[in-house]
């Protein structure tokens, strides 16, 4: 089985059953422990091999959780702090947010197109004193060179 496989199987099951928060917690832990294993050297097929089943791995996952008491809870409400805990409000921790990808897309589309958008005024703006300029530019050049 391929990484994008196992974490596939691994999402899907967890999806079902936690809060997105809390999927995400361990999507990032299994994606660093891909990382680093295949910088030690390790393919993607042996990683995979050592951590079994993801369908069994996400179960155990499920099952941890709920004895915490983290399981269950509404994916669009989960509050999710750096330490990918769901701790309550109060307890001096910072809240970690994450922003879907597609939105920092669109984001950086919407501030190109506005520095576009400026620099476009500023050059029409100026267009009509740049012209004359390099007009007279232009004939005196012409003119010198004969």
């Amino acid at each position: 089985m391929t990484k994008t496989e196992f974490m596939e199987v691994l999402q899907r099951t967890l999806a079902g059953s936690l809060g997105s928060g809390t999927v995400s917690g361990h999507m990032r832990y299994y994606q660093d422990y891909f990382d680093s294993q295949l910088a030690m050297g390790k393919d993607e097929m042996q990683i995979t091999a050592e951590l079994g089943d993801p369908r069994l791995l996400a179960k155990t996952i499920i099952e941890a959780a709920k004895r915490e008491g983290m399981g269950g809870g509404t994916p669009e409400y989960d509050e999710v702090y750096e330490d990918g805990t769901a701790e309550p409000k109060g307890n001096g921790r910072v809240k970690a947010y994450r922003m879907p990808v597609w939105l920092v897309a669109v984001l950086v589309f919407m501030v190109l197109f506005v520095i576009v958008g400026m620099v476009t005024s500023v050059v029409t703006a100026l267009l009509p004193v740049l012209l004359p300029v390099l007009a007279v530019l232009l004939v005196v050049r012409l003119v010198r060179n004969r």
